[in-house]
């Protein structure tokens, strides 16, 4: 926000920042198969696995007129998981917003399940 919207553009190391996450962000990961496999784990452990999948998934990929970070992909994260894919939270395999959804070619098929603090996960 601060180079984006302010015009601070002397910032440096950007790349190192690793990408906020919340439930938001982890489950808009999840949903779109970022992190795939089967797993039980406490939430808050497993915002790091979120963040080392989004350094890697960045690396190597360009904007317009720069190298792309983590911190890139953390609003529009923020914004699917808030407006769609919190709809698919307490199902097994089914999101009520799917027709709609302009990422649906990106969700992941299976169990996806955030709550109590919990991520399971079987993709």
């Amino acid at each position: 926000m601060l180079k984006d919207n302010v015009g601070i553009t002397q910032l440096k190391n950007l790349e190192k920042v690793p990408i906020p996450v919340d439930i938001h962000v982890a489950r808009a990961t999840l949903m779109t198969g970022v992190i795939r496999g089967t797993a039980k784990i406490r939430l808050d452990k497993f915002f790091e696995n979120v963040r080392k999948a989004w350094f890697e998934s960045v690396k190597d990929l360009k904007t317009k007129d720069r190298p792309m970070i983590a911190l890139d992909v953390d609003k529009p994260l923020w914004i699917l998981s808030k407006y769609g894919c919190t709809n698919r939270d307490k199902i097994i395999s089914y999101c009520p917003v799917y027709s709609e959804c302009v990422v649906k070619d990106f969700c992941i098929k299976g169990k996806v399940k955030i709550e109590n603090n919990l991520v399971e996960l079987e993709t």
